[in-house]
């Protein structure tokens, strides 16, 4: 399922009391190493304009604090902290500050997994059904003996469940089991919707289900492995799956898209979604796969550097887009980077390497709105790399704008900003289908269900051929209540959509529902 959801914890009370702490800056620890790039440019041009540029993304993107390193020959040449990681307390982001990092938890599992395939005890081209005692895929019309570890790390092995929303902080965890049977705030159960190796489906799910494989090849718990295995051999040790105080003493605190303090999500699908890391140990992680100044071999004794390579080789089936745990990305014609990028409620990150150069970025936020902050650097970055400007990207994202107008006014003052700002400045900001989605279930996680209804029927009424819009319209008339409109909605998505696997479950449920109270 493609939809954010509201964690179940309500939010906590905690708001900015003054927004205009958002125009301070160049807060703490920088490292920089005087270098020249092939093309003759200093990183200090670089992280110069990181100084201008970061405080001013933070600013206009009511994020509060980002961390940034740049990589150069496989080693850090610049580490700086921007903004706060407590805003009521004035604490600084910093290298050592921690973050949670999504999905790039899906690049460090892959180490993991890795693992025991170089041990000899998992296959990647072995059925995973093989290996599996404690939870075993569901039938379906599809063959599960297609799933193997290659497809589930590639994201080819045909299953659903695109991501998590997380559980809030006083929420019982769930099994690994029960999470991979559908007890997972929402997305349902893991299973098979397409022929396994026939085509690229993102599943988060997939990612859980190798947590699993580790945990059944192992007997220990998969935080525990690879912490032992992985983390620190790497010498990631103020990093782990498991949130254990430690990791949370140094952890920043997470912001809502409206600036407000909201619930660190906690996960069962760890590998999916839960490491909880720094800037400075998810930079060591990124040059472990790159050749040292010193000519130490890309994996540092935990992989060998072949399985680097086919780690970030395109998979079969994949688009070329995907590897074993790592996207991949033409960042111009001669360049490959490899990397991933990560985001929950409250956290958005990114991390790059490009191996044939040893060169690579890694950034951190504590924002739901900091996928426009690391966009903002990373295309500094890019353009330093390829000496190539990319088109618009500097245009701002409307959904802050419309924050802006949402915390003065209601749905219909922000509709009207959204449509003068289209008519009038069309260039200046960024009016994806996405955005609208994401502000309506802020909305949601405010109790704001009306407003949240007027921007899910903006976004329908902008991209009419768009399956998402319907089933974000369909769940909200669903939380008021509108069991008829929400049965329209969902059915409209699934026409658009037919591997919509949540909106076709929804639909059953409300119709049946819905002939029981007419009954």
């Amino acid at each position: 399922m493609q939809n954010p959801k509201s964690l179940s914890a309500p939010i906590i009370v905690m708001t900015l009391r003054n927004i205009g702490i958002f125009a301070w800056l160049l807060l703490l620890s920088a490292f920089t190493v005087s270098a020249e790039t092939p093309e003759g440019k200093s990183v200090s041009e670089l992280t110069s304009r990181f100084d201008q540029l970061a405080p001013k993304l933070l600013a206009d993107n009511i994020v509060p604090g980002v961390a940034i390193a740049v990589i150069q020959d496989g080693k850090v040449v610049f580490r700086k902290g921007y903004g706060f990681a407590d805003v009521e307390n004035k604490l600084a982001v910093t290298p050592k500050t921690g973050f949670n990092i999504g999905s790039i938890s899906k690049t460090v599992a892959a180490w993991g997994l890795m693992t025991l395939v170089e041990a000899g005890k998992l296959g990647l081209d072995t059925p995973v059904e093989k290996y599996l005692t404690r939870w075993h895929l569901p039938d379906t019309e599809f063959d599960n003996k297609g799933v193997t570890l290659r497809r589930l790390l590639s994201h080819t092995a045909g299953l659903s469940l695109h991501g998590y929303p997380g559980w809030g902080p006083n929420d019982p965890l769930p099994s690994v089991e029960g999470s991979l049977s559908g007890n997972n705030n929402g997305p349902g159960e893991v299973r098979l919707i397409m022929q396994p190796g026939t085509n690229w489906k993102y599943s988060g799910g997939g990612y859980t289900l190798s947590q699993l494989l580790v945990e059944e090849m192992t007997g220990q718990l998969f935080s525990d492995y690879m912490r032992e295995k992985v983390l620190l051999p790497l010498g990631m040790t103020t990093s782990d799956y498991h949130l254990n105080e430690r990791i949370l003493d140094n952890s920043s605190i997470a912001y809502d898209g409206w600036g407000d303090p909201t619930p660190n999500p906690r996960f069962t699908a760890q590998a999916a979604a839960g490491l909880h890391t720094t800037l400075d140990d998810l930079a060591r992680f990124a040059t472990a796969a790159l050749t040292s100044p010193s000519g130490d071999k890309p994996g540092r004794g935990v992989l060998k550097a072949e399985t680097l390579t086919e780690m970030m080789t395109p998979a079969p089936a994949s688009d070329d887009r995907y590897g074993l745990g790592y996207s991949i990305a033409q960042l111009s014609d001669d360049l490959t980077a490899s990397g991933h990028g990560g985001a929950n409620r409250g956290w958005h990150s990114v991390f790059q390497i490009v191996p044939a150069t040893g060169d690579g970025i890694v950034v951190l936020t504590n924002g739901s709105n900091g996928w426009f902050v690391h966009r903002g650097i990373f295309v500094a970055w890019k353009e330093w790399i390829t000496g190539q400007p990319e088109e618009k990207a500097t245009a701002k994202p409307i959904a802050v704008e419309l924050i802006r107008t949402l915390k003065k006014g209601d749905a219909a003052a922000a509709i009207k900003r959204y449509r003068a700002l289209k008519k009038n400045q069309p260039d200046d900001y960024r009016f994806d289908e996405g955005q609208l989605n994401r502000l309506g279930y802020q909305l949601l996680g405010r109790e704001r269900v009306g407003d949240a209804i007027e921007i899910f029927k903006l976004n329908v009424e902008i991209f009419p051929e768009a399956s998402n819009p319907y089933d974000s319209l369909g769940e909200a008339y669903m939380i008021n209540g509108d069991t008829e409109l929400a049965i329209k909605n969902y059915a409209k998505s699934v026409e658009l959509n037919p591997e919509n696997t949540h909106g076709a479950d929804m639909l059953k449920k409300l119709r049946k529902e819905l002939e029981v109270s007419t009954r």
